[in-house]
C-alpha cells in the first residue's frame, strides 16, 4: 500500500508577482513562464529539506521513499522540483498534462524535456509523458485544467510503481488534489500526503497544503486559489 503513495506540491512563487519588468530581463520572451521570485527560491528550498526528511522518516519505518518526481513543463514548477530533485537524489519527470491553464491558440510557451535538461541535469529524457504539447486542449477555466491534470496523474499513477511526488500549479494541482480524495486549491511550496485506502480511493494524511516548514507560511495560504 505504501507503494501507492502520492504527494503533491505546488510551485514557489512566481517573479512577474513581484517584478512587473522581469521579462525585459530575460533572455527570451516566454511571457507565460515566469521563472521563480528570490522568495520563491527560498520556498522551494524549504520545500526540499522538509520533503527530504519526510523521506528519511519513511525510510526509517521500512517504507518507501519518494521515487518519482513528475512536474509541469513550467520553469517554475521544474526549478521547484529541481530543488526537491537534488535532495533526494532523483530525476525529474516533465508531464505537459499537469501543466497551467492552456488559455492560448498557439502553442503553449514552455520550453521541451531536451531544452530544460540544458538547465535541469536532473530532467530525465527517458520518460515518455502521458500528454505532449500538441495533445493540450485549448481551455478557458481552471475546471478545465483540473479535469485534464487528474486524468493524467491518475494514468501516471497507474504507469509507475513506488510513492509519487507531483509538483503542478494552481488549477493543475486542484484536479490532482481531487484525483486522490481532496479537490482544493493548495498554495505555493505547501505539502500534501495521500495515502491508498479501501475501494481504490485515498484520502489525506496528516494535513492538507501544509506550510508548516516555511518561513513564510502566508504568502503560500493567500495563494491557495
Amino acid at each position: 500500500m505504501n507503494d501507492d503513495v502520492v504527494y503533491l506540491t505546488r510551485h514557489g512563487a512566481r517573479i512577474d508577482s513581484e517584478d512587473s519588468d522581469w521579462l525585459k530581463k530575460c533572455n527570451h520572451n516566454r511571457y507565460d513562464d515566469p521563472h521563480l521570485s528570490e522568495s520563491g527560491v527560498v520556498g522551494a528550498e524549504e520545500l526540499a529539506k522538509r520533503i527530504k526528511v519526510m523521506s528519511d522518516e519513511s525510510i526509517s519505518k521500512g517504507q518507501s521513499p519518494i521515487m518519482h518526481i513528475v512536474s509541469s513543463p513550467y520553469i517554475r514548477c521544474v526549478e521547484t522540483a529541481s530543488k526537491i530533485g537534488e535532495a533526494l537524489n532523483i530525476p525529474i519527470k516533465i508531464e505537459p498534462g499537469i501543466a497551467e491553464v492552456n488559455s492560448s491558440r498557439k502553442q503553449p510557451q514552455f520550453l521541451d524535456a531536451d531544452e530544460l535538461k540544458q538547465q535541469f541535469p536532473s530532467v530525465d529524457l527517458t520518460y515518455k509523458p502521458i500528454m505532449t504539447r500538441e495533445d493540450l486542449p485549448i481551455e478557458y477555466s481552471d475546471g478545465a485544467c483540473a479535469h485534464r491534470s487528474a486524468s493524467t496523474a491518475r494514468n501516471v499513477r497507474t504507469n509507475y510503481s513506488g510513492p509519487i511526488l507531483f509538483v503542478g500549479h494552481g488549477a493543475s494541482c486542484l484536479g490532482i488534489a481531487g484525483q486522490f480524495g481532496h479537490r482544493a486549491y493548495v498554495g505555493y511550496t505547501s505539502i500534501t500526503k495521500f495515502i491508498p485506502c479501501d475501494g481504490g480511493k485515498y484520502k489525506v494524511d496528516g494535513l492538507f497544503g501544509d506550510v508548516g516548514h516555511l518561513t513564510d507560511q502566508q504568502t503560500a495560504l493567500n495563494s491557495a486559489w
